[in-house]
């Protein structure tokens, strides 16, 4: 198979980056020895630069915060779906055997800690909400 100079093309980002094999090395060596203008090419590629990726300290901040807001909505969702579960919860009622099973009828007391749940999961995410508005 003859090698073309798409192939090397190809193979320069590997190359430059020193990534290949030493087959793939050689190969392009090879290549670099019969083509000198390729050669030249290449080194003036590999001499270039790169700018650094380095991210101001702005866009660090930028980053941290809205880390941050992603954190407090998660908090408020499950907050709000605990909330609605706990609100729920002591109307829920089940039929099994005949016989229909009502949570609020039947463990008043349990349906009562559900509920005064619900009530404070409501409080504690509208407080939330608005501390959230606030920022």
């Amino acid at each position: 198979m003859k090698v073309t100079k798409q192939i090397i093309d190809d193979l320069i980002p590997l190359y430059a980056a020193n990534e290949c094999s030493a087959d793939t090395r050689a190969l392009v060596d090879e290549y670099l020895q019969q083509n000198p203008r390729e050669a030249e090419e290449l080194r003036a590629i590999m001499k270039t630069s790169l700018p650094r990726t380095a991210l101001p300290a702005q866009d660090l901040q930028e980053t941290r915060s809205f880390r941050e807001a992603r954190r407090r909505l998660r908090r408020r969702t499950w907050i709000m779906g605990l909330a609605i579960f706990f609100s729920v919860a002591p109307f829920s009622f089940f039929y099994a055997d005949g016989r229909t099973w009502w949570f609020l009828r039947d463990a008043p007391r349990s349906a009562f800690v559900y509920a005064a749940l619900g009530v404070a999961l409501w409080i504690f995410y509208f407080a939330e909400r608005r501390r959230a508005q606030s920022l």
